[in-house]
């Protein structure tokens, strides 16, 4: 990825890191998600977290936010 579009991905990964801990939890993924108009059930947006979420951790990082991004 060139540097001007990760730097865009980073910043949209920030401004949804609502309280700027470096990672989303789960109400920010959803706004994430709401913002994208994925219409997602809670279940759905559940698994999609969880996906992203490879270390388990219970948030999602911008090394798995930007995995996940790149792979769609």
């Amino acid at each position: 990825m060139d540097e001007k579009p990760l730097a865009e991905l980073r910043e949209n990964f920030q401004h949804f890191d609502r309280d700027r801990n470096g990672r989303i939890d789960f109400a920010e993924f959803v706004r994430l998600m709401d913002a994208l108009q994925a219409e997602l059930s809670e279940e759905e947006a559940r698994i999609g977290f969880e996906t992203i979420d490879r270390d388990g951790s219970g948030r999602i990082d911008f090394d798995e936010f930007h995995s996940w991004w790149s792979s769609r």
